[in-house]
């Protein structure tokens, strides 16, 4: 099936009046509430991880962290919500979801380049999620694919580091980053074999290539929050 082609769900089925998402995992969609269970009980690794980085957060007493693991959660639950009922209303939100976990490193980001001042952070951070999450209906209206957004603003993150990796006043240590990098490439890798229906068994509800994408990135999520832990963000660079 060409990776273009959205079949919609049978007449009858709990989602089938919806409109579908922009684009279709190999994963099977049942006709149930939850139409793909692998792609969507996988999110619960960023719920957990989430709840583990809030109670951290609240542990060390560190404000600038304490945003990771709700960020995580709204990721978790906004995915697990997409895939369950495989329709764009509820993929919106999974698009908004992972807007604000990239824009929490990119204003942090901002931070630590002396781009931005402590009192700039929310706005950016609310303008930038919102400008995003505006331009997911236009994409989806003209056919763009929206999963470009994400990786536009991955890209940004990197090039920050980059940046920051040569010019930054306070030196950081990068193990922790390489690390999460890594997962990141493998949850890629991942996804795109099976978006690309290269490695793909649309019968198995329980290992699919973008489900290893939801555990992959979690882990890497939680991995840049510990990452981001040795930088004091309520001083000025």
């Amino acid at each position: 099936m060409p990776v273009t082609a959205v079949p919609p769900l049978p007449p009858g089925c709990p989602w089938s009046s919806w409109t579908p998402p922009n684009l279709k995992w190999c994963e099977e969609n049942l006709c149930s509430w939850i139409t793909a269970p692998a792609n969507t009980w996988s999110n619960l690794a960023y719920i957990v991880l989430g709840v583990v980085m809030w109670r951290q957060a609240r542990r060390w007493k560190n404000r600038s962290l304490a945003i990771f693991g709700p960020a995580s959660i709204i990721v978790g639950v906004a995915s697990f919500a997409y895939h369950a009922s495989y329709t764009f209303f509820l993929q919106f939100f999974d698009f908004v979801g992972m807007f604000i976990f990239c824009f929490l490193l990119i204003v942090l980001n901002g931070r630590r380049l002396g781009q931005l001042g402590e009192r700039d952070l929310v706005p950016a951070f609310i303008g930038g999620v919102g400008v995003c999450s505006a331009l997911v209906p236009v994409l989806f209206y003209f056919d763009i694919p929206i999963q470009l957004t994400v990786m536009a603003l991955t890209a940004v993150i990197l090039l920050q580091e980059s940046w920051l990796s040569r010019r930054a006043a306070e030196p950081a240590h990068y193990p922790l980053f390489f690390g999460a990098m890594a997962l990141l490439a493998a949850a890629v890798t991942f996804s795109a074999l099976d978006l690309t229906r290269t490695w793909c068994d649309p019968g198995n509800h329980w290992l699919q290539g973008h489900a290893l994408w939801h555990l992959l990135t979690a882990c890497a999520l939680y991995i840049l929050f510990l990452f981001y832990r040795q930088f004091q963000f309520s001083v000025r660079p």
